[in-house]
This record gives structure tokens, sequence and C-alpha cells, in this order.
């Protein structure tokens, strides 16, 4: 069995307008990460991440060792920063005078160091559903005898790059949607959409045999996990009956050993596009019956690989105090799809994220 024990999360529900880039628009960020960027030393992902890494409890992980993996979840092969799309000066435009230091394995070998893991050092690059999909490396590698996981969830988001890719598109709000009264939501008729946000998280998880050796005390189960593609051919894009969600959902149910009337909570993908709307909607309408789901993405903004793990962290805490939160800025009143608090229900976790690529990821989880 495998348990989630110790986890730290960053994020902010606060947003502020930026106005000099390509597509006008709020972000959810931290400006502390970019202090002092300009020195061509300072890395805002690595400050970003910084805001997990408890010393604490790093120095708890390095004096308890068990056979360990180090799973450094980052959305891209490297962070988007790097390449910049445009050329247009921004607050958020800097440059690298050692670039080998801003590749995403030789950050993962650096905190994986950190942290006492000597075993393995893995990186996955799933797009959006990056830290969601390593639930399933984590219960692929308990067959080799690792005994703890950690997982590191971060991504280099409030950019240039991301920035003007996400306004191309039409997926994240731009300050004319709201100018057009529009307001971020999912599964809703009127508004829709996300802000991009920064956002990170560090999690543990442990066998029985890690935790007796490091005293800690289990938050959740992890379940089952699995992640599939759809039949699909583009890649950007999401069929509207979500076969990919069903598919993922249906090996994590498998995986896990349950039963489907066994979930009763979900944490949704919930990006509140269009597209996902009616893919992770009808995904979920028509495998699950009686379930509450909500969506983060609106809160905290869209954190692109940190987003599954981090948001399911977040989720967990709304489940100690009792009550499951609402989607966001909901128009209809509606009892499945959230639009208002709701004391937890008890049964499993399903929590599911998506990635451009065609990557699908769903994992259960039992609350403690």
């Amino acid at each position: 069995m495998i348990f989630l024990t110790e986890y730290r999360t960053a994020c902010t529900e606060q947003t502020e307008l930026l106005d000099e880039v390509f597509h006008p628009q709020r972000v959810h960020w931290f400006p502390d990460t970019y202090a002092k960027k300009d020195t061509g030393l300072i890395y805002a992902p690595h400050q970003l991440a910084s805001k997990v890494l408890d010393n604490k409890l790093l120095a708890c992980l390095r004096e308890n060792p068990v056979k360990t993996a180090f799973i450094l979840a980052s959305g891209n092969a490297h962070f988007a920063g790097i390449e910049p799309l445009e050329s247009k000066k921004t607050r958020l435009s800097y440059t690298y005078k050692f670039m080998p230091l801003a590749l995403t394995q030789v950050y993962a070998g650096r905190i994986a160091s950190s942290c006492g893991a000597k075993d393995l050092v893995m990186t996955d690059a799933s797009a959006c559903a990056s830290s969601l999909k390593v639930m399933m490396d984590i219960t692929n590698l308990l067959k080799y005898g690792f005994e703890r996981f950690i997982v590191l969830g971060v991504e280099d988001t409030v950019t240039n790059s991301v920035l003007k890719f996400f306004g191309d598109s039409g997926a994240s709000l731009k300050l004319k949607d709201e100018e057009n009264g529009c307001i971020p939501s999912a599964f809703d008729n009127k508004n829709h959409g996300f802000h991009i946000g920064q956002g990170a998280v560090f999690a543990v998880f442990e066998t029985e045999k890690s935790i007796k050796i490091s005293n800690s005390q289990p938050k959740a189960r992890l379940m089952g996990a699995y992640s599939a593609s759809e039949d699909f051919s583009n890649a950007m894009g999401q069929r509207e009956d979500g076969q990919g969600f069903m598919k993922a959902i249906e090996g994590s149910v498998l995986t896990a050993k349950c039963n489907y009337s066994d979930i009763k909570i979900v944490k949704t993908h919930g990006t509140g596009t269009f597209s996902n709307n009616k893919a992770e909607g009808s995904a979920l309408r028509a495998v699950l019956d009686d379930f509450v789901a909500t969506s983060y993405k609106q809160r905290i903004g869209h954190t692109m690989g940190a987003s599954g793990l981090l948001e399911t962290c977040l989720l967990l805490d709304d489940i100690k105090k009792g009550m499951i939160p609402e989607i966001p800025n909901r128009t209809e009143k509606d009892h499945v799809f959230l639009s208002e608090p709701t004391p937890t229900p008890q049964g499993l976790l399903l929590s599911l994220s998506a990635g451009m690529g065609n990557i699908y990821s769903s994992a259960i989880f039992k609350p403690y």
C-alpha cells in the first residue's frame, strides 16, 4: 500500500494585471520569484519551488533513508522561459548566465540530493497532466522495491511565452474577455476559462515500512492511478464525448480495485474551456452516478504541470475541514458540479488532469 504522508503547497488566490504582455491578462503569481532576476543568477521556477522545500522535512527525509525515487513533474521538457516565443520586453523578461542550471533534469538531481533520494531520479514532461500522471509511475515503481516516492511539481508558468501561447489559443481569459463580462469558471453556460497561475507542490508517498522508519502520519492512501490517450487525431484538442478521461478513470478504478459507486468526490481538471467542459463533463456523467465535483483553477489559476497534485492536496485540506468547495463563479444552481459548498460525502476521491498531446490522467485516493 502507498500512503501520502507529507505535502507542502504554494499558490495564491490574488491576481495582478500584466498589461505590458502581448495579451494583457490577470495572473496568479508571486512577484518575489522574479526578484533579482536581472542578475542572470536567479531563476523564477527555482524561487517558486523554494516555497515548498521545507528544510525540516528535507532533513527528516535524509535522516531516515529507505529506497527512494524522486520525481520532478515539470510539465515541459524544459522550463517555458528558456525559449521565449516573442521578443517583447516585459517585467517577466530575463536571461540566464548558466543555462544548464535551468534544465529540468539537472535541477531534479540537485533537489533529489537535498532530500536524500539516491536510488532514482526522474523527470516528467506530460504537459498539464504531469504531477498527476506520475501517480501511475509511483504505483509501478512499487514493484521494484521502492519504499518512498518524493514528487516536486513546479513549472515556469507566468512567462511571456506561456501567456502569449494561451492568449493566442483563447484558453486563458484576457482583459478584453473580462471587460465583456466573463470571469473564470467551469462547467457553466456563461462564465468560462482561467487565468495562468504560479504554484508548486512537494509531496511524500510512503509504504508501511517507510512510515515505521519516518514515524509519519498518513494523510491519504493512493489507491490506484492510470493515464491514457484517446482516439483523436488532434493532439491539441479533446473529444467531446470524453473518451480520454473515461479510459483514464476506468484504468484507475481497475488498479484501485474499487467500484465506480465508491467514488463520491471528484477534483476535476476544470480548466473551464469550452472543449474541456464538454469532454470532462460528458465523461463523468457517463461513468459516475452519485458524486460531487469541484475545481481549483478558478481560485489559484492554472499552474499547469503542478496543477493535478497541487489541487488534490488543496482538496484534501478542504476535506479535513468537512466541506467540498464550490466551483467559483457558477451562474446556475448545480448540486453535482458544485455551485455552492457542500458537506464532505463519505467515499473515495477521484482526481483528474489532462495535458496537450492527448494525455489524460486519473488517480484515486482514500482521504484519512
